[in-house]
This record gives structure tokens, C-alpha cells and sequence, in this order.
């Protein structure tokens, strides 16, 4: 098994352990997804890939740090999520998605965003906050497991 293929393996026993919420598995085990949450993770032959809606960071065991992913994972579970949504009159052409690392401290995650909106009209931002799904402190062992695992 390769690297990318436990730490997936390894995180969706975590969630199934620790989560409520409904976990979907599609495309023969390869891809999931947490409920409605935006929340999703993948892995193929090369890398892992982490995202949050459309958002998403790929880690590929051979070039980048798998630790980083165990992290960014951990904090999309155990953090606040801000999503700043913009609008174009009442078209919305932009997401900006960052997690809250510490009171008022974000860490970016990523921007969607679509070619072709009405850029004449007035730009309307509007911040939305999701809560952390698990908490941090009955997770940590299991994390600190896989940290483990994404060093070797």
C-alpha cells in the first residue's frame, strides 16, 4: 500500500469512529466525503488530495511533505471554517475559504471562482462561519498515529 493510499485509509477509520455526521464513499473507495460539509479527501496512484468545496491542495509523496496533509486534514476537522462569498449583484462569482488557526488568525486554503460574471455591478461580500466538526482533544491520538505514518 502506498503512502497516500494510508493515510486515507487510516483517516477514514478516524471518522467513521468519531464522526456523526454521514460519511459517502464513491469511486470504489478512493474518494470521500463528509456529508454536506464541503469537506472531502481522495487518493490515486500519485497523491493525496485534500479539498474544501472546490478548494484543494494535492500532496504527492514523492515531492511534498505528507505531513502537511495530515495537518491540513486535522485542522479542516477540528477548526472553524470562514468562507467569504462574493457577489456580483446576486450573481456570486467568488469563494474565498480559510480555517481559523487562533482568535482572528486564518489560514488560506484556496479561492473558486468563475470567468464570466457581470463585473460592472457592485461587489457584495458576505463572511460565513462553519463550526469544527470534531473535537480536537478526541482525535489526537488517532492523528498523531497517522502523523506517524506520513513521516516514513
Amino acid at each position: 500500500m502506498k503512502k497516500q493510499q494510508i493515510i486515507f485509509t487510516k483517516v477514514k477509520d478516524v471518522l467513521k469512529q468519531h464522526l456523526k455526521a454521514e460519511i459517502n464513499e464513491y469511486e470504489n473507495g478512493s474518494y470521500l466525503s463528509i456529508g454536506d460539509t464541503g469537506i472531502w479527501i481522495s487518493f490515486d496512484e500519485q497523491e493525496l488530495t485534500i479539498g474544501y468545496g472546490f478548494s484543494h491542495t494535492h500532496y504527492n509523496p514523492e515531492f511534498d511533505n505528507m505531513l502537511e496533509s495530515v495537518s491540513e486534514i486535522f485542522d479542516l476537522l477540528t477548526k472553524r471554517k470562514k468562507v467569504t462569498v462574493y457577489y456580483k449583484g446576486t450573481f456570486q462569482f467568488k469563494n474565498k475559504s480559510e480555517i481559523e488557526i487562533s482568535e482572528n488568525e486564518f489560514k488560506y486554503i484556496g479561492t473558486s471562482m468563475t470567468w464570466l460574471y457581470p463585473f460592472w455591478k457592485r461587489t457584495k461580500e458576505i463572511v460565513i462561519y462553519f463550526d469544527k466538526l470534531i473535537d480536537e482533544t478526541s482525535i489526537q491520538k488517532e492523528m498523531n498515529e497517522i502523523k506517524t505514518y506520513s513521516k516514513s
